[in-house]
Formats: structure tokens, sequence, C-alpha cells
């Protein structure tokens, strides 16, 4: 027979190890969006937590799981934005859709491509400057760590990508031009950030490129609203 243990204020053995989960999570963002993934301890991460090292353990097997969960976390925050800044295009308005089409299988209409680039655009750039511990995970702390966390940051751009394609196409396959694109409209934004992030940041070297100017954050938007409006018409529509 199995047992889920006591209870212990309300909560089950397995509901307090996922409480205690959440707060090692919300404890890496802080510390890692703050100081940095190479500088913080398993001991400092406990102490933030207010947990010992022991269910630290419970969890993660390392410190570079927590940050893959961190980031995982992250990127989540960033995608229900996104998404729930595109839906309302999804199929567009005033019943604009063949008969024997779902609004889902169609995708964006043509005419509403530049409101929802904005609006999407505009959903997750927002989410990254108001939550900048998120923005220094995402763009800059996560990158070259090791082979695991790379594999997951490149799933996570063709997450991106799919997504684009999901709102562009519907349920419509995308051809090999369309899936390129796609790729390449999530890989110029992201570095736009990264640049935005760390011109602000103050982490550009001497003698690089350090006008915070060039990389304000409406000026990357528009750039970037022309950027898919171009591939949608081009390619994506």
């Amino acid at each position: 027979m199995t047992t889920r243990g006591r209870r212990y204020g309300g909560a089950d053995a397995a509901q307090r190890r996922d409480r205690r989960r959440s707060d090692l999570i919300a404890a890496g963002l802080e510390l890692f969006g703050t100081e940095g993934f190479a500088t913080v301890s398993v001991k400092r991460i406990c102490d933030h937590a207010g947990l010992t090292q022991r269910y630290f353990y419970e969890s993660f097997e390392d410190r570079f799981a927590l940050l893959a969960a961190v980031y995982e976390d992250c990127v989540a925050t960033a995608r229900a934005a996104t998404i729930g800044a595109g839906a309302p295009f999804v199929g567009g308005s005033g019943g604009a859709v063949s008969e024997g089409e779902s609004a889902k299988s169609v995708g964006i209409l043509a005419t509403d491509a530049e409101a929802v680039a904005r609006a999407a655009l505009g959903a997750f750039i927002g989410t990254l400057a108001d939550q900048p511990r998120r923005a220094r995970v995402m763009l800059v702390e996560v990158v070259g760590v090791n082979p695991a966390l790379e594999r997951l940051r490149l799933t996570a751009i063709h997450g991106w990508a799919d997504l684009i394609l999901e709102l562009a196409l519907g349920e419509r396959s995308a051809a090999r031009p369309q899936r390129l694109a796609a790729i390449g409209l999530v890989g110029a934004v992201t570095q736009l950030l990264v640049d935005w992030y760390t011109s602000t940041a103050g982490e550009f070297a001497p003698g690089d490129a350090t006008d915070a100017d060039l990389f304000e954050l409406d000026a990357i938007l528009d750039v970037s609203v022309e950027l898919f409006v171009a591939a949608y018409q081009r390619l994506l529509g």
C-alpha cells in the first residue's frame, strides 16, 4: 500500500516538496539574476530560500540543474505573456475565415500582421524590461554554461520559432524557408536584447559599441516589428 505521508500545515509530503522546489527556484532567480550564476553557491541559495542543503539536493542534482529550472521558468513566464498578447489576433476578427477553416487553422490575417507583431513582441520585451532578473538569466547567465544548458537554450529558441509559425500559419505546415525565417527572427530579436541588456548594465568592454541610446527598447521594438512584418509578407503569410 502506498502512502502520501503525514500532513503538516495542511500540506502533504509531495506538496511540501513542490513548495520547497518553488522556493529554491525563486531564490535562484533572485541570486542568479542579480549576482550571476558563477558567483552563487548552493549554500547561498539555500540560505536565501530558508532551507538546508539537504532540501536542495532533494530537488536538484547541482547548481546547473537549478539554473535550468530557473531558465525554464523565465521562458514560461515570457511565453505566457507573448501568447496572451497574440492570441486575440489568431484567425483575425470580423469572421474573415473561409468556410471549413477554424481560426486556429489559418493563423493571423495579413491585415493584422503589424498589430500582432507589435502586441506579441511588446509583451515579450516588456516582460524582460519589467523583470531584469529574468532578462539577465535568459539573455546572459544561461549562455555557454555547459552543453546541457546550451541544448535547453537552443530548444527554447526553436520553441519561440514554432510559436511564430503557429501565429502566422495556424495549423498549416511550414515550408523550409518559413521555418528558417522564424528561427532567424528569434535570433535577431535575441541579439538586439542581449545588446540592450549588456549596454544598460555597463557590461561592454571599453572600445565596444557602448552607445546605450542605440539599444533603446522602443527602437528595438520598432525594428523588430518591421522585421517580422517583412518576413510575414515575403515568407510567412
